[in-house]
């Protein structure tokens, strides 16, 4: 087979991507050549006596303050062959002094990885029931975490119920069965998750540091609360729990309420409404009469509203009485007129007045009548009829 020579680099490169040891490495070894670029990136070499190797940190890499030369370190990260000068290098994601040891350049090392994807991020932690019924227990069943829990639990707050997923907690296979059992106890119906083991060497709480168990965690639908070793232990499982306690005895106590403080404060309200109810008793005739009085100072003045509704209404009748009045005496003003131009003050005046007799039209013209029409004459005294003969008039 030929292969051309980005060809041939980039199946190095695959190759190393398939290897879990070459992918996800540590290597020790002494600071021999330093070059920080402006860039942020860092490039430098490790040696031992016998072997050297180059290594880069990029920008935003964790521990290029460590980089220094003759400084003996541990660089976590994975290989790669650099295509443009074919040259394999150690590409770092952490840089730690070896002074630390390789447990806690390892615990350094998940603790960042995990850190920038958010899964110790306080936002996301939830709040503890207040009264949890049911609570889960990851621990082993003959360890001295799961009695001091039982202990405390039946002095503090005997009503809940324990259930307990029996795990290793310590050793090579710890890990694997601590995260299942987490699983395991989530999908139980269970308030919230306990997770403990008592005090032990960094060795011996390593399972309680590994990516696996701080992922089940993180998934855990229900708060989880660990107590793992003593005070001054801590654990990624700490950082990912949603409450971390020093140990497993103050666990139980984070996550369980004291009984003794509960009857106390029943106790207390039961006190406090007695004494209320006394003193409604006691004062019953006192709290009547600031009652009847509040009422008597909200309540309305029908009096005073009956007085004003009286005036409102005489108010309103002259206020119609003079709208009708005046218009009225216009009206007889216009009568009286009209009176003085009808026909029968005419005839008062010494006038008489004709009409034919056939329509009973008013004759004011010679024209408005012919020769031998019948004619009523209006006087002032009665009426008489008439007919009309050559332009003189002679009584019918």
């Amino acid at each position: 087979m030929v292969l051309s020579v980005s060809q041939a680099i980039e199946h190095l490169n695959s190759i190393i991507r398939m290897d879990d040891v070459l992918n996800d490495v540590c290597v020790l070894g002494e600071v021999s050549r330093v070059s920080k670029a402006s860039s942020g990136h860092c490039y430098f070499s490790i040696r031992d006596s016998e072997a050297i190797l180059d290594s880069v940190i990029f920008r935003g890499g964790h521990g290029s303050d460590y980089v220094d030369m003759g400084q003996e370190v541990f660089v976590f990260g994975r290989f790669s062959v650099y295509p443009n000068q074919g040259r394999l290098q150690l590409v770092s994601e952490l840089v730690q002094p070896a002074g630390v040891g390789s447990i806690q350049a390892q615990f350094e090392k998940i603790r960042h990885r995990l850190e920038a994807e958010g899964l110790f991020d306080e936002s996301r932690k939830r709040t503890l029931p207040a009264y949890p019924n049911v609570v889960g227990v990851v621990t082993s069943e003959d360890s001295a975490a799961w009695e001091d829990i039982k202990r405390t639990v039946s002095v503090r707050y005997p009503e809940a119920l324990l259930k307990l997923a029996h795990t290793l907690v310590q050793g090579e296979d710890a890990a694997e069965m601590i995260s299942d059992a987490v699983k395991r106890m989530g999908m139980e119906q269970v308030d919230a998750i306990v997770l403990a083991r008592g005090g032990g060497s960094p060795e011996d709480l390593w399972p309680f540091n590994e990516e696996i168990v701080a992922r089940a965690i993180f998934a855990s639908n229900v708060p989880v609360v660990t107590g793992i070793g003593h005070e001054t232990d801590w654990t990624i499982a700490d950082l990912v729990a949603d409450m971390r306690a020093s140990t497993p005895t103050y666990a139980a106590m984070q996550l369980f309420p004291n009984r003794a403080d509960i009857i106390g404060k029943i106790d207390g309200m039961t006190f406090s409404m007695a004494a209320s109810m006394k003193w409604i008793v006691d004062n019953k005739s006192s709290v009547k009469n600031d009652f009847v009085n509040k009422l008597e100072l909200e309540m309305p003045n029908f009096e005073t509203m009956k007085l004003r509704l009286d005036d409102l209404v005489n108010r309103s009748e002259r206020v119609i009485d003079h709208s009708v009045k005046l218009p009225w005496s216009v009206v007889e003003g216009i009568l009286q007129n009209l009176k003085s131009l009808g026909p029968l003050n005419t005839v008062k005046r010494g006038y008489s007045i004709v009409r034919t007799a056939d329509d009973n039209t008013i004759v004011s013209r010679r024209d408005d009548v012919d020769l031998g029409d019948d004619i009523f004459v209006t006087l002032i005294d009665g009426e008489i009829k008439a007919k009309v003969i050559d332009g003189d008039v002679s009584d019918l």
